[in-house]
C-alpha cells in the first residue's frame, strides 16, 4: 500500500521553513506555539548522581528510582539509585555469556528487567547483572523501550539497492521474527535524501505507532500503513556552539581512529544544528505524549519538546547538556553531560531524576 502523507505544521511559518529545507510544500494548520518559542511545563529536579565517563548516550529506567547507564570504556552496564548506591555493574569485553563486544545500548522491560542490544544479541538482565535470556537480533539492532516477551528495533539492511529503514518486532524466547516492515525513505515522503540520518533510532508508541526524526524540525509518525509528517513549532536556526564542535571532533575520532579534516570540521560548524539529539532522540510516555530532545543552546540547560499525536503542548528545561533520558510514569531520568569550569576540564556525567506533572494537572 503506498503511504498516506499528512503534513501539519503552524500557519504562520510552515510554509517558509518548507521551502528553506526544501521539502515538499506542507498543509499548514494552526498552533499556540510562534516559531522558536517555548511554553515551559514544570519539572523538579529530585535527584543527581554521577556516572562514569562514556561514549554512548543510552540510559533506562528500569524502575523509579534505578537507572542504568553504559561505561563503554570497561564495556559494562552500571545501574544506579538515585540515593547514589549502585545496583549493578556487570559486563567485560568478550563474546560468551554476560560479555559485550561494545556496540551497546539498554533498553527498559518489564518487571524491573533491562535489555542490553550488543550489535546482533539483545540479552536481558536483573539490574545486578543476573542473565535472564539472550537472544540473536538483527545486526547494529536499535531498540525501542519499552520491550515485553518481544522487542521492537530498526536495524540497517546492508547490500540494500535502495535505502530504507526495515524495523522488526523479534521473540525474545525464540529469535524469531513476529513481523518486519520497511519505513519508506525519507524522499518518498518529499524530504531531502540526507534526511535518513534522522531514522537512525526511534520511539515505540501506543497502538505500535512509531516516531522518527528526520531533518531539521520535521518528525514522523509510523504505524506500519499510514505516513504522517509534521514539525516542532518551537525549532530555530542555531550553528554549532565551541562546545558542539569539540564534541563533534572527539566523537569523530573516537568512531574513526583519526581526526576530521578541518574542512569538515569547518563544514559543520557552519552548518544548521540537527534537531534532535543523536543516539536517543525521542520516547513516548506512560500518557502516549512523545517527547523529544531538542539541539537548542544547551550549555547550562536543554529543552524536550512534547507532543499530542502532532499537537505541541509544552516543554520542559532541564540543567546541563542532555545526551540521553527515559521515562517512567511521571519520572523522567536524565544523561547529561556537565561543562567544566575551565574549558581545558573533562566534562563530568551524569544522571538527574526529574519529577514532572502528569497531563490535565499542569
Amino acid at each position: 500500500m503506498s503511504p498516506r502523507i499528512v503534513q501539519a505544521a503552524a500557519a504562520r511559518w510552515c510554509t517558509a521553513l518548507s521551502s528553506a529545507l526544501a521539502l515538499a510544500p506542507a498543509v499548514c494548520s494552526s498552533t499556540e506555539a510562534e516559531p522558536g518559542n517555548l511554553t515551559l511545563l514544570p519539572a523538579e529536579r529530585i535527584a543527581s548522581v554521577e556516572v562514569p565517563l562514556s561514549v554512548s548516550v543510552s540510559v533506562a529506567l528500569v524502575d523509579s528510582s534505578t537507572a542504568c547507564v553504559v561505561d563503554s570504556y570497561e564495556v559494562q552496564v552500571v545501574c544506579v539509585r538515585s540515593d547514589g548506591s549502585t545496583v549493578g555493574a556487570f559486563g567485560r569485553e568478550g563474546e560468551g555469556p554476560g560479555e559485550f563486544e561494545g556496540a551497546l545500548r539498554v533498553v527498559r522491560g518489564p518487571r524491573g528487567t533491562l535489555g542490553v542490544s550488543d550489535g546482533d544479541r539483545v540479552t536481558v538482565f536483573e539490574p545486578s547483572g543476573t542473565i535472564l535470556s539472550s537472544v540473536q537480533v538483527p545486526f547494529q539492532f536499535r531498540p525501542m523501550a519499552p520491550f515485553g516477551q518481544t522487542i521492537v528495533g530498526a536495524y540497517d539492511m546492508s547490500g540494500s539497492a535502495t535505502y530504507t529503514m526495515p524495523v522488526a518486532e523479534v521473540d525474545l524466547g525464540t529469535g524469531d521474527f513476529v513481523q518486519q516492515r520497511s519505513l519508506p525513505h525519507p524522499s518518498e515522503l518529499g524530504m531531502p535524501m540526507e534526511c535518513e540520518r534522522g531514522y537512525t533510532t526511534g520511539a515505540l508508541g501506543p497502538a505500535g505507532r512509531m516516531a522518527f526524526g528526520t531533518c531539521q524540525s520535521a518528525l514522523v509518525l509510523w504505524d506500519g500503513d499510514d505516513v504522517v509528517t509534521f514539525r516542532d513549532p518551537t525549532y530555530a536556526s542555531e550553528l554549532p556552539t565551541e562546545t558542539d564542535v569539540e564534541t563533534h571532533r572527539e566523537r569523530w575520532r573516537l568512531a574513526f581512529g583519526v581526526p576530521p579534516s578541518e574542512s569538515q570540521m569547518l563544514a559543520y560548524a557552519e552548518t544548521p544544528k540537527w534537531v534532535t539529539i543523536p543516539g536517543r532522540p525521542l520516547i513516548y510516555d506512560d500518557w502516549g505524549r512523545l517527547w523529544v530532545a531538542i539541539q537548542r543552546d544547551r550549555n547550562a540547560s536543554s529543552h524536550f519538546s512534547i507532543f499530542s499525536d502532532t499537537t505541541y503542548v509544552g516543554s520542559v528545561q532541564v540543567r546541563d547538556r542532555v545526551e540521553g533520558y527515559d521515562l517512567l510514569g511521571s519520572t523522567l531520568a536524565v544523561l547529561v553531560e556537565r561543562l567544566p569550569d575551565d574549558p581545558a576540564g573533562i566534562p563530568g556525567r551524569g544522571v538527574d531524576w526529574y519529577r514532572f506533572e502528569p497531563p490535565g494537572r499542569n
